[in-house]
């Protein structure tokens, strides 16, 4: 008997359209950098993506092929999501990109192309075992698939590249191709998640603005003064890698085992350039070295320009640990009433430092003080 109903229509369309918008704004929202990335290294620089373009050429490539598999498989009805399975998997695996080599894993390939042929023959097969369900309603079709669909989406998302920090990285690195550093500085603006790669290019971007002195401390900040330079031997494409990176600071790479401290002072040696100052003041707040710092930046107080917010943060510090050779300037009074808050607040639980430390990160974690002692 035909296990044709008058339900296949409209589930068939249903299926198509929630596997369309699924695949899309999978690709276009969360997938589209790392895709793009792939294409740049593919094509060694030769062509760019439009993110819209690859989303929407994938998703109807995706479409028709289930559509060809499914005319000779026939699962209809109640079994017409499990139809994409062979869509998914390909979905998922050409998304699992390791973002540092930008290579895929024969092994998953071939495990993933593998299991998906057994798992589909399998359920053809059960398919052709079962009885004819005209009984059902039209609920009784559309909650298997819809259910089917749930697992499927979500075992896509748990196989493919979808760690945040790496995505935001290549984000970064679209931007910084672009030379737009202010939108450099927007991707995961209030994301906790990082990396080195995109530490160094976040670095990069306020270094550029000049805004490294104002915002240095508003991003995280977990590797010191290497947070200011990229690994020179990690390659990933012509237009992403540290090739791309240090041509915005006139092709000027670390030495072999040069560390961002070292490099930055080189620089700012070498180079009358008020990037490579920025770099190098920047080097020493981050490697914490108060002295160094007060010596190198005491000469900006008599500037007439404002002085930048992590400078005057990290003199007040320094007032404080010597005050037998401090430094003289008239601070922001709105800097010092900052601080002051931030000293009473330790005080008020010097008995738990573990409190101290979340109640200050959660409200001055933007500032010098608390990546200095926290």
């Amino acid at each position: 008997m035909s296990k044709r109903t008058k339900y296949d229509g409209s589930i068939r369309i249903i299926c198509a359209v929630l596997f369309a918008v699924f695949s899309f704004i999978y690709i276009y929202v969360f997938q589209g950098e790392l895709l793009a990335l792939m294409q740049d290294y593919l094509s060694k620089g030769v062509t760019e993506s439009n993110a819209f373009v690859t989303a929407l050429l994938f998703t109807l490539l995706l479409l028709l092929m289930q559509w060809g598999i499914n005319r000779a498989s026939k699962l209809h009805g109640r079994w017409e999501a499990l139809s994409y399975i062979p869509s998914c998997t390909l979905l998922a695996l050409f998304t699992d990109v390791n973002d540092g080599t930008m290579l895929y894993s024969g092994e998953s390939w071939l495990w993933g192309i593998l299991l998906c042929t057994i798992l589909y023959i399998a359920i053809v097969w059960l398919n052709r075992m079962t009885t004819s369900v005209h009984r059902l309603n039209f609920f009784g079709f559309l909650w298997p698939n819809l259910f089917s669909f749930s697992l499927l989406f979500v075992l896509t998302a748990q196989i493919s590249n979808h760690a945040p920090a790496p995505h935001m990285e290549l984000a970064a690195w679209k931007y910084t191709h672009e030379e737009n550093f202010e939108k450099v500085l927007e991707v995961g603006r209030r994301s906790h998640d990082y990396n080195a790669e995109l530490t160094a290019l976040r670095n990069l971007a306020m270094a550029k603005t000049g805004t490294l002195s104002e915002r240095l401390f508003h991003y995280p900040q977990h590797y010191g003064a290497d947070g200011l330079i990229y690994n020179r031997h990690k390659k990933q494409s012509i237009a992403y890698g540290a090739s791309e990176f240090y041509s915005h600071l006139g092709g000027n790479m670390p030495y072999g085992g040069e560390n961002g401290r070292a490099y930055t002072q080189r620089m700012a040696m070498k180079n009358d350039s008020a990037i490579y100052r920025d770099l190098y003041l920047a080097a020493l707040l981050l490697d914490k070295d108060l002295p160094a710092f007060a010596k190198e930046s005491s000469s900006m107080v008599a500037s007439d320009s404002p002085m930048p917010t992590h400078y005057q943060e990290a003199w007040l510090l320094y007032n404080e640990q010597y005050p037998e050779s401090a430094i003289t300037f008239v601070p922001d009074s709105a800097i010092v009433a900052r601080f002051e808050a931030y000293r009473s607040l330790q005080s008020e639980h010097e008995d738990n430092v573990v409190v101290a430390e979340n109640l200050c990160r959660r409200k001055y974690g933007d500032t010098y003080w608390c990546y200095y002692e926290y």
